[in-house]
């Protein structure tokens, strides 16, 4: 009978040892005498080489310890699955802030930094994820036409006189749109507040002047400005706290007559929404 001999499964650290040796100089033969393998093993391990301190790696990665605070962190991931039941979105500040409380309920000294933070999310299996989105196009023709053109209609002015205006929504009681959620969670957003405010912004081109933006409410009178005399923005309102035609016009109107007192001609650039079509004549403003 002819003699057979069995040769060893070598581990990934064994694996890693006999490329060590190899690349410090020993002779491969010699490496695989002490090892117990073949030549053609070893020439397979070398070639390998980045997988197999790839492999180990990752297999470091997956044994994390449970941290310095365990009861701690126990508490917390409890109130994110909580949250997370209503549909509440979190994000990294709002984590911290609340492991910050637990600590001092449990009566641990304890800092939230961002390595903890890091470390936790490893630990817990948490991901950073966005609920919902959506998205838009632009009209490259336009966009072309307009580049075509820009020039031309803005040589006469200095960028400080050159403006440019719209209106934005403020859903001040919307949610977030991304909170950190477990790993294997269907991750859904609640229903979202449609309470808002309309605020009509304005600034110059090379940003050295932000006009006082235009407000717009539901209540005439809201409570929360009882008492005060001066406000940072201009304040109106309507039922459906939408921009209107008598409300822009009246903004021009006003702008017109600051440009006037400064004697300074200005150009605005604004969109074509309904309500920007019927402006009054201007006589310090170019639309």
């Amino acid at each position: 009978m002819s003699s057979f001999k069995k040769y060893k499964c070598l581990t990934i650290s064994e694996k890693q040892k006999v490329i060590e040796l190899v690349e410090e100089g020993e002779r491969k033969v010699d490496v695989a005498k002490v090892f117990e393998i073949p030549l053609s093993s070893l020439s397979t391990i070398l070639k390998n080489k980045e997988k197999i301190f790839s492999a180990s790696s990752s297999k470091v990665r997956k044994r994390v310890s449970k941290g310095n605070f365990p009861r701690l962190e126990q508490c917390l991931v409890s109130w994110m699955r909580q949250c997370r039941g209503q549909k509440i979105p979190m994000g990294g500040s709002l984590l911290k802030e609340n492991a910050k409380a637990f600590a001092k309920e449990l009566g641990i000294e304890f800092s939230a930094s961002e390595g903890w933070l890091t470390n936790f999310k490893k630990r817990n299996g948490i991901f950073f994820k966005k609920m919902c989105g959506e998205s838009s196009s632009v009209d490259i023709n336009v966009c072309s036409k307009w580049q075509n053109s820009l020039s031309d209609i803005i040589k006469e002015y200095k960028p400080r006189n050159i403006f440019n205006t719209d209106e934005t929504r403020l859903f001040f009681k919307c949610l977030p749109e991304k909170t950190f959620t477990f790993k294997k969670e269907k991750y859904h957003g609640g229903k979202h507040s449609k309470e808002r405010l309309t605020i009509l912004l304005a600034v110059n081109m090379d940003g050295s002047e932000k006009i006082t933006p235009l407000v717009i409410g539901k209540s005439a009178k809201p409570r929360c400005f009882k008492g005060i005399n001066s406000f940072p923005t201009k304040y109106r309102s309507n039922k459906k706290v939408w921009m209107t035609t008598e409300l822009f016009n009246e903004w021009l109107i006003s702008l017109n007559s600051d440009m006037k007192r400064e004697k300074r001609h200005i150009l605005l650039f604004l969109d074509n929404c309904t309500v920007h079509n019927n402006a009054p004549p201007l006589s310090n403003v170019k639309l």
